[in-house]
């Protein structure tokens, strides 16, 4: 039997690959004799079926969670719901999977209601601290339910004062108003309700759609990933310390590690029962007043750090005999910090190097790069290490080169000479190379061309060095930026000469930037690409150009020079046709924006839909985290790259464009297995990252299906 519902009292056995949370590590605390809450964690299938009907438990899930309860009340001596002695629960999202602000993944002092608050009052002897949590508990509620907005400041009340109980009955009243106008119904008394509603919230939360946490890690590492759909997370359920308010010394919240420098050691705040401003102390107010409870505190956070494998942060409160955690998650941490802590628990022999990657994400590497935080080199190395295609880059200027070389591309993927071709010192030549009158004239223009693309291509190969170098020929499209080389120009018939002879110029550049770097004792791998390939005859007539060209200009030096003509492939009918393209070609480029621009066009009858929301896609998400269209164009580019093999095995296959950066874009290319991405040389750093998650993710994912066709097979 499968069970839904996990007490800690189960221990970390019955946890195992089913509720990698922090629920497991409290369990795994409690077994090695720690003092933890009295708890239990729903899974994730758990609430999935629950919250799929919103308005009742099932009768499996109304069963199980009964169980669980009755187990807490005969631990703690409280009842649920109860008048006089009321147990009160926080529900909580499972904060290593789905991290969030303070207030986002959970609901404090469930089973507080009209009733059970005068006995939680009786019970703690202090009516406006009672009344206080009943208020948190329904703000809490409206904000995760109904996504009401928190006071702007909150004035802290003085629990000493009795005009503070009419200020809390008016503040509590109000907001039940709120939610009676927001949601067409009154706050639920009915604890049991509360609980349901409570689960349903947490593993839901308004704040969190649009992000999904994937874990990867038996102690719970997390992966930001993109996801469309709402998606449902485990919820950490557990009791509510209730002594008497006279005893509580202080609360406060601590991080295990600081979470601005990543630095190690606890930092946070404390706040002493006695305190009538309501003014938070540092840490140390706590160090230097009681010594031993701040040592436990130590203690625990070093444990419990230790099991997650993360950067927690905790609300704690101080009797006069012990440390309660009231809530745990996992740090909202600055990119500095996310990198150096992930850094540091490998050091320390707490995670893994794949588990420091998956913990990363664009946003850090992306900032860890501008700040230059000496643990981004040794996170790079590790991704380098288990990432399985290259990374390569898209340069338009020579200058960009030496930082591709600097960020470990692993070579440069793209090198759009027209770029350089256009800039302000070079455009005039153009201009006036292609608007000649006589053969003569284009010829002299492009003498005078060649020298300059033959120095732009000698720094290239300088600082690749060995590394693979593509240098795609002048794209045709760029004709319409030279004024009079229009459609209608009386011209138009010698474009198909003027572009071969550009590109015999370029050929001959290349060519001869080899010999020169080669004779100065460089490795020169260039490749060649031809932009937007739509027939297997183009690509057949340039690459034997290339090869004449080749032949007349490398002379003893071709056994040095191992080059490479490829096609850039553009549209879904080259892709189509691209295993007739490879019979000419050594390498494929995928040129993934412009596919995904002209592919939705080409969708079977019947899919306008598809369409609409992929047009959608493409206007409103931003640029740096566009995601491949998997169904549309990443199916056309598997079948691209599969027909294409058959023909020539040994075929290279890059894909180029924004969307190469995204977690689940890439592990689409590591699925269908293109050789290379291509981006631009500020993304490199992420994309290796994402390239080692995707190896990671797909290692896991294979476990995980042997696991349960292991499972079926013993059932």
């Amino acid at each position: 039997m499968i069970k839904r519902v996990m007490l800690l009292e189960d221990g970390t056995a019955e946890m195992k690959g089913i509720t990698p949370s922090i629920g497991a590590a409290l369990a795994a605390l409690r077994e090695a004799g720690w003092s933890v809450p009295t708890g239990m964690v729903v899974t994730t299938d758990s609430c999935r079926a629950c919250c799929a009907r919103p308005g009742e438990l099932s009768d499996e899930m109304n069963g199980e969670i009964g169980n669980a309860i009755r187990q807490l009340e005969q631990q703690t001596g409280k009842l649920f719901g109860h008048t006089d002695h009321p147990l009160l629960l926080h529900v909580q999202a499972d904060s290593l999977v789905a991290p969030a602000t303070a207030e986002a993944c959970v609901i404090p002092y469930v089973g507080l209601n009209d009733d059970t608050v005068e006995g939680f009052a009786r019970q703690t002897g202090n009516r406006v601290y009672a009344l206080q949590c009943y208020l948190t508990e329904i703000q809490h509620y409206g904000h995760i339910k109904y996504g009401i907005a928190y006071p702007a400041t909150v004035q802290p009340i003085d629990v000493q004062r009795s005009s503070g109980e009419a200020e809390l009955e008016w503040s509590i009243a109000e907001w039940k108003q709120l939610i009676q106008k927001k949601s067409g119904h009154p706050f639920p008394q009915d604890v049991r309700l509360q609980l349901q509603a409570a689960i349903h919230g947490v593993s839901f939360s308004k704040s969190k759609q649009g992000l999904s946490f994937s874990n990867q890690k038996e102690s719970s590492v997390e992966i930001l990933t993109s996801q469309p759909e709402p998606t449902a997370w485990p919820v950490f359920i557990h009791a509510v310390s209730q002594g008497k308010y006279s005893d509580l010394k202080g609360k406060g919240s601590v991080y295990t590690r600081n979470p601005a420098t990543g630095e190690r050691g606890i930092i946070g705040d404390y706040l002493p029962a006695e305190s009538q401003s309501g003014m938070l102390h540092a840490l140390s107010y706590l160090k230097r007043h009681d010594s031993e409870r701040y040592t436990e505190l130590e203690m625990i956070c070093t444990e419990l750090e230790k099991r997650t494998g993360t950067v927690l942060e905790i609300t704690y409160t101080v009797d006069s005999v012990s440390i309660c955690l009231e809530h745990i998650r996992s740090a909202l941490l600055s990119p500095a910090a996310a990198i150096k802590s992930a850094v540091d628990l490998v050091i320390e022999g707490v995670i893994q190097p794949k588990h420091a990657i998956l913990q990363m994400r664009s946003d850090h590497v992306a900032e860890g790069m501008k700040q230059e935080i000496p643990e981004m080199k040794r996170l790079l190395e590790w991704a380098d290490e288990i990432k399985d295609i290259s990374i390569l880059a898209k340069v338009e200027e020579t200058a960009d080169a030496l930082q591709v070389k600097a960020w470990g591309a692993d070579g440069i993927g793209l090198c759009v000479t027209d770029a350089m071709f256009m800039s302000p010192h070079r455009k005039p030549f153009v201009q006036k190379m292609m608007l000649a009158n006589t053969e003569e004239e284009r010829r002299r223009g492009l003498e005078r061309l060649l020298p300059m693309q033959q120095s732009d291509l000698e720094v290239l190969f300088e600082a690749m060095n060995g590394r693979p170098a593509a240098i795609q020929l002048f794209d045709f499209s760029r004709f319409e930026q030279v004024p009079g080389r229009g459609e209608g120009d009386q011209h138009g018939d010698q474009l198909h000469i003027d572009l071969f002879e550009l590109y015999e110029m370029q050929l001959e550049a290349v060519f001869r930037a080899a010999v020169r770097c080669i004779r100065e004792g460089l490795w020169v791998r260039p490749e060649i690409l031809i932009p937007h390939v739509e027939h297997a005859q183009k690509m057949q007539d340039i690459r034997e150009l290339a090869d004449h060209v080749a032949v007349q200009v490398l002379g003893e030096e071709r056994r040095h020079c191992i080059y490479k003509v490829g096609a850039v492939i553009s549209s879904p009918r080259a892709a189509l046709t691209a295993s007739q393209i490879a019979r000419y070609a050594d390498l494929i480029l995928f040129a993934g924006d412009e596919l995904s621009e002209t592919t939705p066009s080409y969708m079977p009858e019947g899919a306008e839909q598809q369409q609409e929301d992929y047009a959608t896609m493409l206007q409103t998400e931003p640029a740096p985290l566009r995601k491949l269209d998997i169904e549309g164009v990443g199916r056309l580019v598997e079948h691209a790259v599969a027909q294409s093999r058959l023909r020539k095995p040994h075929l290279k296959t890059v894909i180029s464009g924004e969307h190469s950066r995204d977690v689940q874009s890439m592990a689409l290319i590591q699925q269908i297995g293109l050789d290379a991405v291509c981006v631009r040389p500020e993304h490199i750093p992420w994309a290796r990252v994402a390239a080692a998650q995707a190896v990671i993710r797909q290692v896991k994912e294979k476990q995980n299906t042997s696991e349960d066709e292991d499972i079926s097979t013993i059932a």
